[in-house]
């Protein structure tokens, strides 16, 4: 199944060219023309690393309380330029703030229009057990700055394998917007495996019932089981998780949480995570994890 892939950098960056020279904008401003506030924390990190300073004006980006903000070349310098653009700037506040803020952004709002996929795909859910064998696999990724380490570790057999892809990835982290991040990844990892794949994410678990482990599953067409580490929503109730009255998860501790990603029951997922943990979180995703910050210690230069 087709999902929208997108590089949320540059469609970013075109949005901050869009600032016109005499005026700023703010970071909340801008996560609202990508079309989700929560993309806030995700704006302030990709101006952190913008290359390009005097094509892509991330000094025009200031905070809502009218202060300056940080600035990847120094506070001087970003005074400097506000100042040039007739800014006006007394005690790190700015004095003629809506005079100059600027935030009638050109956009179609590419977050809105991913919510609503997650919406359209989250219907496609399959619930049903269905008999996979005795095949496992964990999946999970790091990342240093755009780069991300990714490693599958899985049996055949009953005899443990690991495959390792390193790639860039072009969407910054954003809650609830996971698998437009790590999806390609796990594509590539699994593209041959016919297992049950276990996912460090929520699956059911999400805001739109669509967390990364039940979106893989369904644009994959594999079975998957999230396994998160931290309860992120929801509210417990003997040990099942609930959001907006449904049951969707359920806490084995407080760092492992179940929830079913695709062709698998809430029931058979509690029961295969339970079997592989011993009621701790599985050894075969701590031993993933551990693989991917090898792979990425490997490959960064010393």
């Amino acid at each position: 199944m087709e999902y929208t892939k997108i590089n949320l950098y540059n469609y970013f960056y075109d949005l901050v060219k869009q600032i016109p020279d005499d005026k700023i904008t703010t970071y909340g401003a801008l996560a609202r023309a990508l079309g989700d506030i929560k993309a806030s924390r995700a704006v302030g990190y990709m101006l952190s690393i913008n290359k390009y300073p005097d094509i892509i004006p991330c000094y025009k980006v200031v905070h809502t309380d009218k202060t300056v903000g940080k600035y990847r070349l120094g506070m001087e310098e970003k005074i400097r330029r506000l100042k040039n653009d007739g800014v006006k700037i007394l005690n790190d506040k700015i004095t003629n703030f809506n005079d100059k803020i600027f935030d009638d952004f050109k956009t179609y709002y590419p977050l809105k229009k991913l919510m609503e996929e997650q919406l359209k795909i989250s219907k496609k859910i399959d619930l049903t057990d269905y008999d996979y064998g005795n095949d496992i696999a964990a999946i999970d990724v790091s990342y240093e700055n755009e780069t991300g380490y990714a490693a599958m570790v899985y049996t055949i057999n009953n005899e443990y394998k690991t495959k390792t892809y390193v790639n860039n990835t072009y969407f910054p982290y954003i809650p609830g917007y996971l698998a437009y991040r790590e999806l390609p990844f796990i594509e590539k990892l699994s593209k041959d495996f016919n297992g049950i794949i276990l996912i460090d994410a929520n699956g059911l678990l999400h805001p739109r019932k669509c967390g990364l482990a039940t979106f893989s599953g369904i644009t994959m067409d594999k079975p998957t089981i999230g396994v998160a580490k931290s309860l992120l929503l929801g509210n417990v109730n003997n040990n099942y998780i609930y959001y907006n009255n449904e049951k969707l998860g359920y806490m084995i501790n407080k760092h492992t949480i179940v929830s079913p990603g695709n062709k698998i029951s809430l029931e058979t997922s509690i029961k295969k995570i339970m079997l592989l943990g011993n009621g701790k979180y599985p050894e075969i995703l701590k031993t993933v994890h551990n693989e991917t910050v090898k792979l990425r210690k490997r490959r960064l230069p010393s």
